[in-house]
């Protein structure tokens, strides 16, 4: 009978371990801007890029100043707010706030690092 509530407790700290939702919130720096051709992109192309990325994705992208976007992605009652900050060769993508992700101060909702790992992709497919 030990031998089986042992097993049994294990199997659920096991099932309770896996099935955690949230996670440390990471800010994605530094990420360099793709190229492909020699020619160099300015801010602008840069900045038209990353609004693209963002509307084909369905965040609401808003540039605030040069190299500077405020990226908001509502999902049923979910909402993420990141800043986007970028120069000539490089972007980073930082948490700023959201509403229903479980955000505690130190962890976030896991769909989070989906989420910005997919904008991450779709803006470095913009800027070949």
């Amino acid at each position: 009978m030990k031998k089986h509530s042992l097993l049994l407790m294990a199997s659920a700290l096991t099932f309770f371990v896996g099935c955690t939702t949230t996670v440390p919130v990471k800010n994605f720096e530094d990420h360099p801007i793709p190229k492909i051709s020699s020619t160099n992109s300015d801010l602008q192309q840069i900045e038209k890029g990353i609004v693209k990325a963002c509307i084909k994705l369905g965040w609401k992208c808003t540039p605030e100043s040069a190299g500077v976007i405020n990226g908001v992605l509502n999902i049923r009652t979910h909402q993420l707010t990141v800043a986007i900050n970028f120069d000539e060769t490089a972007y980073s993508v930082s948490y700023v706030s959201s509403k229903n992700l479980n955000y505690n101060g130190k962890k976030i909702h896991r769909q989070y690092v989906n989420w910005v790992t997919n904008l991450i992709r779709h803006i470095d497919a913009e800027m070949i």
